[in-house]
């Protein structure tokens, strides 16, 4: 089980660099253009003064446009397209919109640059720390980001007050230089902390809908998928009913740390053998149902086939001697009994029961609903119902 947790969590950090991620951090998008247009406004504010104003139409036609510009992206990338999409191109989306604003930003530093005034120059780059500041969740999406934005962003206040001669304004030059850094290692944690939370998420969302033993679906993720068939009601499906024969006796004379591994091989078996679309659950006990969409009887019954020709193969070594395991399946079809999920899980509970009335390691097949009888499945019957089924789909 450790195993399938681990791949679990694996696979949740793959999705979240792949997909999760944009989905979690785009909904700070608007922070693009308002950083612009507010940047602007607050520049505009503290430097009009001591600024030539020929300087300031270009200047504040110039953020204005780029304002414009990213909300639009913005509003295209981040809201129209959250759900689908490349998220790689969204990401690259984010590292231009950075470059473009760093540079803006590194052209705003050095001609509204205050020359003769050490205050305002000092108000300028807190301006500048507080616009890269509220990137930092987008910073966190695409680390690269954070190299495009404060390279030309910030680097060309930084050394423009390193150079100058005034101690306060080489102290202020340097903190722009740690600033840097501090913004990288706050990107770092950000992600970090993303990841974490996503694969602490998706783990437990994981141990809710799964059984902890074999690893399938459990009980009640089975029933909401079913329920989720019924809803929508438009393909035929399937429903296998897999119950472990003699399993009692295992218990009785292995041990339950037998039973056990005995559980999680036939939870391998099924897991290998649906399809990736279907869905195999342990109901529990040694009680297994396998949920199949698009299905008819052809393909729900060479499945079955197949399970029982798996469990056949192996058998479990226990003091020197081999135990054999077999199982007794029942199936339904929706498009046969033109019932409910629920319905249809009860239909193959009744198979099942039949199959082992009959002999059991064998399918039976439910052809009516209640207290009727199934109709039993030889094997060579299985073998002409899936050599018809391969003739048709040829």
């Amino acid at each position: 089980m450790s195993r399938d947790r681990n791949s679990s969590v694996v696979t949740s950090l793959d999705e979240w660099h792949h997909g999760q991620r944009p989905r979690e951090l785009l909904r700070f998008a608007p922070v693009v253009a308002l950083s612009t247009a507010g940047g602007c406004g607050a520049v505009a504010l503290c430097l009009w003064s001591v600024s030539s104003d020929s300087i300031w139409p270009e200047w504040l036609a110039g953020g204005a446009v780029l304002s414009l510009v990213q909300w639009w992206a913005q509003r295209f990338v981040g809201c129209a397209h959250t759900g689908s999409g490349d998220p790689r191109g969204r990401r690259r989306w984010i590292a231009v919109n950075a470059l473009c604003a760093g540079a803006f930003w590194g052209i705003t530093s050095l001609v509204l640059f205050p020359a003769g005034s050490v205050e305002h120059q000092l108000l300028l780059s807190f301006i500048l720390l507080a616009v890269t500041a509220l990137w930092l969740p987008l910073f966190a999406l695409a680390p690269v980001s954070l190299w495009l934005f404060t390279v030309p962003g910030l680097l060309p206040m930084a050394f423009g007050l390193l150079i100058a001669p005034h101690p306060l304004q080489t102290t202020m030059g340097s903190l722009l230089l740690l600033s840097i850094g501090a913004f990288a290692a706050a990107v770092q944690t950000t992600s970090r902390l993303f990841c974490a939370d996503l694969a602490a998420r998706r783990a437990l969302q994981h141990e809710a809908t799964h059984d902890s033993l074999v690893g399938l679906a459990n009980r009640g993720a089975f029933h909401r998928r079913a329920q989720t068939l019924e809803i929508i009601g438009e393909r035929p499906y399937a429903v296998l009913f897999v119950d472990l024969d003699h399993f009692k006796e295992v218990n009785d004379t292995a041990g339950h740390a037998a039973g056990d591994e005995l559980l999680r091989r036939v939870g391998a078996v099924l897991r290998e053998t649906v399809r990736k679309e279907d869905l195999a659950a342990r109901l529990g006990g040694d009680e297994f149902a396998i949920l199949m969409e698009d299905c008819g009887a052809a393909d729900a019954l060479q499945v079955a086939r197949a399970i029982l020709e798996r469990l056949n193969a192996f058998a479990l070594r226990d003091g020197g001697q081999n135990v054999r395991v077999t199982a007794s399946i029942g199936v339904a079809c929706s498009v046969d009994l033109c019932a409910s999920p629920a319905k249809l899980l009860e239909a193959a509970d009744q198979a099942c029961y039949a199959a082992k009335r009959g002999g059991r390691n064998r399918v039976e097949v439910a052809s009516r609903l209640g207290g009727e009888s199934p109709r039993g499945v030889s094997r060579a019957d299985l073998a002409m119902i899936a050599d018809v089924a391969g003739d048709v789909a040829a």
